[in-house]
């Protein structure tokens, strides 16, 4: 048994790489700014996982005969791995960022309305994920907007719920049927929630130690030259000193004497501030 649990893990790990390199591959080795990067690799986790977040909510759509989750679903499945082709192909990962955002807020909440406007966590969760995804990816401006569109429908939810409105509910809508699932709802979305975002900062994070260890091997390869540069200068003015000391050029030997000493002070200086001094 445990052997075949590794037997799974590596071949999900195997998956989730290749998919990787093929959609974003060759976009990360291009790009220079770490940001971006981490960007990329977080939109590119949003749809791998929400594809795989579809997998559970189709079975349990099918288990019930739910016609409206079923289409929705099926629109899930055609717009999340196109998002991933516009990604190989080049396309601007705000513009794909945008698409994404509010094909998970939109799809759930027309899902919502048909579903005898249920608000229950099974909608909640996506709308703030959704949200979450977009502020980070996009910008504040589209992330307000979308929000109000939700705060809008919410209103509108409240409207119906205090007229007692009806309107068609979805066949194969049964609200104590789906109870005993929120529990599942909830974990699976906790763990998305923990792989995707969390491990979108812990990429910030390690990048910019990357860059951090970089740049102090830089810093320390620019001391190096700079120290063993003034070694050379002082190995040069001993040996001038010394000749003219022996010649009895007291105003020469004075001169280097003086010369040598601005150059220690010089390297000192770097060692205690850590600044090159200006050429």
């Amino acid at each position: 048994m445990p052997q075949l649990f590794k037997s799974i893990c590596s071949l999900a790990e195997k998956i989730y790489v290749t998919t990787e390199n093929a959609v974003i591959g060759n976009a990360l080795q291009v790009t220079i700014n770490t940001r971006l990067q981490c960007r990329l690799k977080l939109i590119f986790d949003y749809l791998f996982f929400h594809i795989l977040l579809l997998i559970p909510k189709l079975l349990i759509a099918l288990y019930y005969q739910n016609s409206t989750d079923l289409l929705l679903l099926s629109v899930y499945i055609l717009i999340l791995p196109g998002g991933m082709l516009l990604l190989k192909n080049g396309v601007s990962p705000k513009k794909v960022s945008v698409l994404v955002a509010i094909t998970t807020l939109m799809l759930p909440m027309a899902s919502s309305f048909f579903n005898n406007q249920d608000v229950s966590p099974k909608y909640t969760m996506t709308w703030l994920l959704s949200l979450l995804f977009c502020y980070i990816t996009v910008n504040r401006r589209t992330t307000l907007f979308l929000g109000a569109l939700l705060c809008s429908y919410l209103g509108l939810v409240s409207w119906i719920k205090i007229h007692h409105l009806a309107f068609p509910v979805s066949d194969g809508y049964v609200p104590e049927q789906l109870s005993p699932f929120m529990a599942l709802y909830a974990g699976l979305y906790i763990l998305f929630l923990m792989r995707v975002f969390g491990k979108h900062y812990r990429n910030i994070f390690m990048l910019e130690h990357e860059q951090t260890l970089q740049k102090q091997k830089q810093h320390s390869s620019l001391l190096n030259q700079h120290l063993t540069k003034q070694f050379i200068i002082l190995k040069g003015l001993s040996r001038s000193g010394k000749s003219k000391y022996l010649d009895g050029n007291k105003e020469l030997l004075e001169a280097c004497l003086v010369e040598i000493e601005k150059q220690c002070e010089s390297a000192i200086d770097y060692l205690d501030n850590g600044k090159l001094p200006e050429s």
